[in-house]
């Protein structure tokens, strides 16, 4: 069974948005909130499992999303 991926993203006390992975830390960057989450989502797409947790500037929970890709193959005949 694959193991579940958690991706965050938060505001970075630099300036901008970071999305990280407890494992990995620190996958992608930007200026706005937007690419940033628009990176996570294409990173949290292909995966089997993975939930996407988006924070709000202040550091609290705006929205959780969760992904799930089915990769077993369904075959039929005529």
């Amino acid at each position: 069974m694959a193991k579940e991926k958690v991706y965050t993203v938060s505001k970075r006390k630099k300036g901008g948005w970071k999305v990280e992975e407890s494992s990995l830390g620190v996958l992608a960057k930007g200026d706005t909130k937007e690419e940033v989450v628009q990176a996570a989502t294409s990173v949290a797409n292909l995966q089997k499992k993975a939930t996407l947790r988006i924070e709000k500037e202040d550091g609290e929970l705006q929205e959780e999303r969760s992904y799930s890709r089915d990769t077993s193959v369904s075959r039929s005949t005529p």
